[in-house]
């Protein structure tokens, strides 16, 4: 009898198992990432150069139930250099996708969230350029304003309309705080990817969930009827933490808006955060422009303000200019940027940096 069970229990595997490979699609990339820096302030180390990399596994089913909603399902494992946290919380997601184009879905980093800009086209945002740069240096540019909660396991609505998408998400806990909100730019050289806001390391505690009521956020993206037209919107919220780690509400707002005029795309985009752990607020502005040369070459330039509200706090500045070529299943891309007063205290903290990029897809 246990034989026999356990041969049906093989051969039901193996159904379920033939069915999902009719339907699955696995893709992936790799980046290979060269940054070179150097620093013109006598208390940090003089810059450095290095390789880095980032190489991502995509696999990913659909089909329908058997009431006949439809359904989507998928994971990506990451593996970048130097990385530690788990390799597998990226695009991890299950949805019902109703005849409504409404979808329910569940997961974590898959629906659309506040990890975006309308101020850059070609090459990195401010975050990444500068992430890795120097273990001394806590920059105080924003990728993901408040905090993003689609990083954290937890369900959301997204609802397609004429004029774009409209979701709802929420995650019941953030309780990893340190890679949730802050971070004190300690990444290993070259890895070319930051994941979350650079707020500094008074900042590092962060939010816990612990006693709190869950953190959720609310968007939309989409091009509101008009062709050419990108605008988003996102306002995500942690409310205070009874057990006193906050002392107010943590949130965050991202707009931006980009308008592409055949070979030209140019965008705004504003992100806002007011810290939870303390009375700092952040506004970040960021331009954008991009000019295709021809089909497979586009010039980029982007400049990015940071205004921190705190005594003592200047402006942090990045400008930088960028190329792509688009090679098929390879594209290059090479940057320089110039950064000013990265840390929001001395005027006299610059940084020069040159990124090359490889990046193939399979």
């Amino acid at each position: 009898m246990r034989k026999l069970l356990l041969t049906t229990a093989i051969a039901s595997a193996t159904l379920v198992a033939s069915n999902a490979v009719a339907q699955t699609t696995v893709t992936g990339s790799l980046s290979m990432i060269y940054k070179g820096a150097s620093i013109d302030a006598a208390s940090d180390v003089n810059g450095g150069r290095g390789f880095g990399r980032e190489s991502q596994l995509n696999i990913q089913n659909k089909g329908k139930l058997n009431n006949g909603i439809d359904y989507a399902a998928g994971f990506a494992l990451e593996f970048d250099g130097g990385q530690s946290n788990d390799p597998s919380n990226e695009n991890l997601y299950i949805d019902f996708i109703f005849p409504s184009k409404t979808t329910i879905t569940v997961g974590q980093d898959h629906i659309q969230n506040t990890n975006r800009t309308k101020g850059n086209f070609v090459g990195y945002d401010a975050v990444d350029v500068t992430d890795g740069a120097n273990a001394a240096i806590k920059t105080a540019f924003i990728q993901s304003a408040g905090i993003d909660v689609a990083q954290f396991t937890g369900i959301g609505i997204v609802q397609n309309t004429p004029f774009g998408n409209l979701s709802f998400n929420y995650a019941p806990t953030v309780a990893n705080a340190a890679t949730g909100i802050a971070n004190t730019n300690n990444g290993t050289w070259g890895t070319g990817s930051g994941t979350t806001a650079y707020l500094g390391a008074s900042d590092a505690a962060g939010i816990s969930e612990t006693n709190g009521e869950g953190s959720y956020e609310i968007g939309f993206d989409g091009n509101l009827g008009v062709k050419g037209l990108g605008v988003h919107y996102f306002y995500n919220e942690s409310p205070k933490n009874t057990g006193a780690v906050t002392t107010r509400d943590h949130t965050g707002v991202n707009y931006g808006v980009s308008y592409n005029m055949g070979d030209i795309t140019a965008g705004y985009n504003r992100k806002e955060t007011e810290i939870g752990t303390s009375t700092t607020d952040l506004k970040q502005d960021e331009f954008g422009l991009a000019f295709a040369v021809s089909k497979d070459v586009t010039l980029g330039a982007n400049y990015t303000k940071v205004d921190n509200n705190q005594a003592g706090k200047v402006d942090a500045k990045f400008k930088s200019i960028s190329v792509g070529y688009n090679l098929g299943p390879v594209a290059l891309t090479g940057q320089y940027a110039k950064v000013e007063a990265y840390d929001n205290v001395s005027t006299t903290k610059d940084m020069d940096i040159v990124v090359v990029r490889a990046v193939a897809a399979f």
